[in-house]
C-alpha cells in the first residue's frame, strides 16, 4: 500500500467502514510511515476537536421552573393564558436555536481551520519524506506559474524572492480543502517553505500565524485566492517571507 491508496483510506477507517483485511493493511503502512501517520493522528484531533467544539446546552434551574409554571398555566388559566404563555416559550425556544446555531457556526469554522492545518502539514511532510517535494524544478517564475496551466482552474501568483533570501525552487499540484491546490516552494537556507494556494470558493481562511506539531504555519487571503504557508523556519521569517510576497501579488 503506498501514500495515496491509505490517504484515500483515512477518512473511511476513522469511520469504521473497513473491512479487516484492508484495515490490517492500512495500520501496517501507518506504522511505517510518518507522514500518513502524522495525517491520521491530524483527522483523529480534527474529529475531537469539532465534538468539544460543538457547544451542548443543559437547561438551567431558573428556565425548567419557568416552563413548569407555564404548564401549570395551561391548566388553570384557560387558553388564552396557554396562548400567552406558549408564545413566551416560542421566543425562549428561538433564542435557544439562535445560541446552538452561532456556536454550531464557530465549531465548524474551527473545526474547518484545524483541518486545512492539518492537510497542508502533513503534505509538507510526505514531500520531504518521499522525495516529491516538486513536479516542476526551476527558479524561473515565468516556468513554474505556466507549469499549472490546464492543471489547476486558477493563476497562482509566482515570484522569486531570491533577492530577500527565499529563492523560488518549483512547484507542484496538490489537494487542499477539497480541491486541486498549487503548492510553490520556496528555498530559506536549508529548509523548505511549502505555499500552498487555492480559490476561495469554498471559504476564505482567517489570517493567522501560528505553530502546530512543530511546524509553523501562515494563512491568509487576497484577491480571490487562499494562502497557507508550511515551514520549519521561525515564524518571524516567515512573516517576513509572507509579506514580501503579499506586496508583490498586489
Amino acid at each position: 500500500m503506498n501514500c495515496n491508496d491509505a490517504r484515500q483510506l483515512l477518512e473511511a477507517n476513522s469511520d469504521g467502514e473497513l473491512d479487516l483485511m484492508r484495515q490490517v493493511e492500512l495500520e501496517a503502512h501507518i506504522r511505517g510511515c510518518a507522514a500518513c501517520a502524522l495525517e491520521a493522528k491530524a483527522l483523529a484531533a480534527r474529529r475531537q476537536a469539532l465534538r468539544d467544539m460543538i457547544p451542548r446546552f443543559t437547561a438551567s434551574p431558573q428556565f425548567r421552573r419557568r416552563v413548569q409554571s407555564a404548564l401549570r398555566a395551561e391548566g388553570s388559566r384557560g387558553r388564552p393564558a396557554l396562548g400567552w404563555n406558549l408564545w413566551n416559550l416560542g421566543g425562549m425556544a428561538a433564542s435557544l436555536m439562535l445560541v446552538l446555531a452561532l456556536g454550531y457556526s464557530w465549531g465548524s469554522m474551527r473545526a474547518r481551520s484545524e483541518s486545512l492545518l492539518g492537510e497542508a502539514i502533513s503534505d509538507h511532510v510526505r514531500s520531504l519524506q518521499a522525495g516529491h517535494l516538486m513536479d516542476v524544478v526551476s527558479t524561473d517564475q515565468h516556468t513554474v506559474k505556466p507549469w499549472f496551466i490546464g492543471k489547476v482552474d486558477f493563476s497562482p501568483p509566482v515570484f522569486d524572492l531570491a533577492d530577500i533570501g527565499f529563492p523560488l525552487a518549483g512547484g507542484r499540484l496538490e489537494h487542499i480543502d477539497g480541491r486541486p491546490a498549487a503548492a510553490l516552494v520556496y528555498r530559506r537556507r536549508l529548509h523548505s517553505i511549502n505555499l500552498f494556494v487555492w480559490p476561495t470558493s469554498a471559504g476564505t481562511v482567517p489570517e493567522h500565524l501560528g505553530d502546530k506539531d512543530g511546524y509553523n504555519t501562515l494563512s491568509w487571503s487576497q484577491d480571490g485566492l487562499n494562502f497557507l504557508a508550511v515551514s520549519e523556519i521561525s515564524g518571524m521569517e516567515l512573516k517576513q517571507f509572507a509579506g514580501e510576497y503579499r506586496s508583490r501579488a498586489k
